[in-house]
C-alpha cells in the first residue's frame, strides 16, 4: 500500500478541521506513518484488501479442506429466480483450532438465465444480461471442485444454499456452516453482521458484490481473531457449525400467545400452520418446559438438525 500526502488528508481530522503535519516526515514509510496517525487514536487506517496466497506457514497438524461459496443471482425469490454467477475458493485449515493455511484454488464462472436480472440485483452485482449471455456453468466441473471438501462456508449460507441446491442437487449432501450465523459476533461486541460492516472493523475495506471478490474478503475475515473470547473467527464458526439442534413446534398454540412466541423467537410455518423454534439440544427440554408451565402447549420435537440439514430447505 502507497500512502500519498493527498490520501492521508482524508483520513482523519484534528478538531480544527486539518490533519496536523507537524513531526510527520515525508520520507516516512507507510508502516511508521500509519502508526504516527494511529498512535493518540483520533485516526484509523482502513487497508484495502489484497488477494492473499496463504496465511500460515505449514506447523505438520492435519488439515482439512474448506470451500467459501459465494452467489450472484437475477433477484431473491429462489422459486423463480437463478443464479448469474458462482464464485468458489478452496482453502486449506485445521479443523480444531481454525488456522488459515493456504489458499487453493478458486472458481468463478458466470451463466446466462432464463429470466432477466432485476434492476434491483444488477445495481448490487454490476452483472448485466449482456455480460452473462452465452455463458454457462459446467455441473461436472462444479462437482470436482467440491469433491474433496469438508464443509461449504458462505456468509448468509441459508441464501445461498437454497438457490445452489436449486441449480445443483448434489450439494444437498454437503455439510455447511455461515459466517453470519454460526460466528458469535453479538457475543463479541459486534453489532451488525453485514460483511462489509465487519471487514471495516477488522481494518480492511474490498471491492464487494462479485463472487469470487466477496469469497476472498470472507476468508481474511475468518482468519480474523473476535475481540472478546480470542478465538480465531473459524473456529467459532467450526465449533457451532458441529452443534445439533432440534425443531420444536407449537402445534395447537391459542392465537392470543402469538406475540409471545414471536417475542421468544418463533416463526410460523404457513404452509402447516404452526410455530417453531430451532434450539440446541442442551436448550430442548427447557424450551419444551416453557411451552407446557407458561402456555400449556405440548412442544413437538419435529426434526434434528445439523451442518447437513441446516440452512436447507430439509432444516
Amino acid at each position: 500500500m502507497k500512502i500519498n500526502w493527498l490520501t492521508s488528508t482524508l483520513v482523519g481530522k484534528n478538531q480544527a478541521g486539518v490533519i496536523n503535519m507537524k513531526n510527520i516526515d515525508p520520507q516516512m514509510k507507510d508502516q511508521d506513518l500509519i502508526d504516527h496517525l494511529e498512535s493518540n487514536g483520533d485516526y484509523r487506517i482502513i487497508k484495502k484488501f489484497k488477494d492473499q496466497t496463504h496465511y500460515n506457514d505449514d506447523d505438520g497438524s492435519d488439515k482439512k479442506i474448506a470451500i467459501f461459496l459465494d452467489t450472484e443471482t437475477t433477484g431473491t425469490d429462489v422459486a423463480k429466480d437463478e443464479i448469474i454467477e458462482l464464485g468458489m475458493v478452496a482453502f486449506e485449515y485445521n479443523h480444531t483450532t481454525g488456522k488459515i493455511f493456504k489458499i487453493l484454488e478458486t472458481f468463478n464462472e458466470l451463466e446466462e438465465p432464463t429470466v432477466e436480472i432485476s434492476e434491483e440485483a444488477s445495481e448490487i452485482n454490476g452483472i448485466t444480461m449482456e455480460m452473462v449471455k452465452g455463458h454457462k456453468i459446467k455441473d461436472n466441473e462444479v462437482k470436482d471442485f467440491i469433491s474433496s471438501s469438508a464443509i461449504i462456508l458462505a456468509h448468509n449460507a441459508k441464501f445461498d444454499r437454497h438457490f445452489i441446491e436449486k441449480r445443483f442437487p448434489f450439494f444437498e449432501n454437503t455439510s455447511w456452516g455461515c459466517s453470519i450465523k454460526d460466528v458469535s459476533w453479538y457475543e463479541n461486541g459486534l453489532k451488525s453482521r453485514s460483511l462489509e460492516f465487519l471487514a471495516y472493523k477488522f481494518g480492511y475495506f474490498f471491492e464487494a458484490h462479485r463472487a469470487d471478490k466477496d469469497c476472498m474478503a470472507s476468508i481474511h475475515l475468518l482468519s480474523k481473531m473476535l475481540p472478546e473470547t480470542k478465538l480465531l473467527v473459524l473456529e467459532d464458526l467450526l465449533i457451532n457449525a458441529r452443534k445439533k439442534s432440534n425443531r420444536i413446534a407449537a402445534k395447537g398454540a391459542p392465537f392470543a400467545i402469538k406475540d409471545n412466541l414471536r417475542d421468544r423467537g418463533y416463526k410460523w410455518n404457513a404452509e402447516a400452520k404452526y410455530w417453531f423454534i430451532d434450539v440446541s439440544e442442551e436448550d430442548t427440554l427447557s424450551e419444551k418446559n416453557w411451552l407446557s408451565s407458561e402456555h400449556e402447549v405440548e412442544g413437538d420435537i419435529i426434526c434434528s438438525i445439523d451442518a447437513k440439514s441446516r440452512y436447507s430447505k430439509r432444516g
